[in-house]
């Protein structure tokens, strides 16, 4: 992750380079041209200064011969020493492939001016008139050959100059061009740099604050924000998103758990007011009766047992979760009961397997389901009903199969309660409409406690068709 501290850094550093690098290009070029300019200059100084020390050493050996003053002597000598000094400059400095051979003579007439203005001076000295008159004069006269070709060197560098400031001139307007490119490549650069650092920060904080006015008004739902920038804002933004699937997560495991709490206390007001069905304690009362009229002791004790087996689980806290094996012993109690009603006109039967006896259940599961297939599938039938309780596992599922071979449900009945299953909207009054149990507990009921119990809209499976019975057939996570 690049953090923004370090991502300003980085602009700020490539823009102060880019910045140094056209101050350093523009310094350099400006540099050149006055590193030539002084360099054309300096020539010019040297020629001018080689001119007037060849007049200055005719002057100081002409004042030494008429006054024989050692002052003009040693006036002469210094000049002599900086001429020749000038003289070697010369190659360096002057000397290019068009003014070869003048520069070639012009330096052979210093040489010889200065030769000839020493042996004067020396034969002056020995006072040899005939000698040192002959090389004054001789020295005089390459004197002014001397001026005449400082003058033509001159001139040649004038032109040489001309060339070179016309040369300056487009070199300065390319310069100027360039420095301008560069300037406006920089403002660019600069300008993209500014929109993309800016926009990289503002946008995702943008979206970021329309998403939690959102939120502060309700709207949970919503695409997960997206940054592609790899620094404080996309950890920013991904917990955001986190805080956000946290929210909606929170709120539907509220509603569940209200939704929950409701079905226990509407199960619960229901079990205060209606405990057991009028009809169904008074066929069992009235079995008992007739039971203990025709024999004395065995059928009846058992009879009262599944009776008080039932009542005591069904008045036990709903809230608190079962097992199966519990839920298996309580349907055996009502298979009891019933079968010592309807004798050999109703059967049951169980396929049991023991191993899923210790799964958890919500409490009341399977005696409603059972107790639905009763009233609604084989109570009416006259003979031949039955029902099979079938318990069993396959992979990491276990099923649980109540099947009747009764009057089975129309297609409108068996929709309904798909679409209940397949969380559809329902009708208030679907959670009652079918009552009539000994628990007050309807089907409907029995399947959104699974739902929330489980934390699953796939429950159960229902099969059925009018006249050849039906098949609840539930599945719960094993263990």
């Amino acid at each position: 992750m690049i953090r923004i501290r370090t991502k300003l850094i980085l602009y700020f550093i490539i823009l102060v380079v880019l910045v140094n690098g056209v101050a350093f290009y523009l310094y350099s070029s400006s540099e050149q041209i006055l590193r030539e300019y002084d360099r054309s200059f300096q020539r010019f100084l040297l020629l001018n200064e080689i001119s007037q020390q060849t007049n200055t050493l005719v002057e100081k050996m002409n004042a030494y011969i008429v006054e024989k003053d050692p002052v003009y002597l040693n006036e002469f000598n210094k000049t002599n020493i900086q001429l020749r000094s000038n003289k070697k400059r010369l190659d360096s400095e002057i000397q290019n492939k068009s003014n070869y051979v003048v520069l070639t003579n012009y330096e052979n007439m210093l040489e010889s001016f200065l030769d000839d203005s020493y042996i004067a001076i020396s034969a002056f000295q020995d006072n040899d008139i005939n000698q040192y008159s002959s090389y004054f004069n001789e020295a005089t006269d390459i004197s002014g050959y001397i001026q005449e070709n400082t003058l033509s060197l001159i001139n040649q560098e004038l032109t040489s100059y001309q060339l070179f400031y016309n040369q300056m001139v487009k070199r300065n307007h390319y310069y100027r061009i360039t420095a301008g490119l560069f300037l406006s490549a920089v403002f660019i650069l600069c300008t993209i740099l500014a929109i993309r650092i800016s926009g990289g920060i503002t946008n995702p904080i943008r979206r970021l604050s329309l998403a939690a006015k959102e939120i502060s008004a309700g709207h949970l739902t919503g695409e997960d924000i997206k940054v592609t920038s790899k620094d404080e804002l996309k950890l920013l933004t991904e917990t955001f998103n986190q805080m956000r699937k946290n929210i909606i997560e929170l709120v539907n495991e509220i509603k569940d758990k209200s939704e929950l709490d409701k079905l226990l206390k509407e199960l619960e007001l229901k079990n205060l007011q209606n405990q057991i069905n009028p009809h169904f304690l008074f066929n069992t009362l009235n079995n008992i009766a007739k039971m203990a009229y025709l024999e004395e002791a065995p059928e009846t004790t058992r009879l009262i047992e599944s009776v008080s087996t039932l009542l005591r689980y069904n008045l036990e806290n709903i809230d608190k979760p079962s097992s199966l094996k519990d839920e298996i012993n309580v349907v055996k109690e009502y298979f009891y009961i019933q079968q010592t009603r309807f004798g050999d006109r109703i059967s049951f039967y169980t396929h049991i397997d023991e191993s899923c006896m210790q799964a958890p259940v919500p409490r009341l599961t399977l005696q409603p389901i059972v107790e639905n297939a009763f009233i609604h599938g084989v109570e009416s039938k006259e003979e031949g009903g039955s029902i099979t309780l079938s318990i069993f596992k396959e992979a990491n599922q276990i099923f649980i199969e109540v099947m009747d071979d009764g009057l089975g449900m129309d297609q409108e009945t068996k929709q309904r309660l798909l679409n209940y299953v397949n969380a559809e909207d329902m009708h208030p009054n679907e959670l009652h409409k079918r009552s009539g149990h000994s628990t007050g507990i309807g089907v409907i009921n029995v399947i959104k406690r699974m739902q929330l119990f489980y934390q699953e809209k796939d429950v159960v499976e229902i099969e059925s068709e009018l006249g050849r019975g039906t098949t609840f057939r539930l599945k719960i996570k094993g263990v």
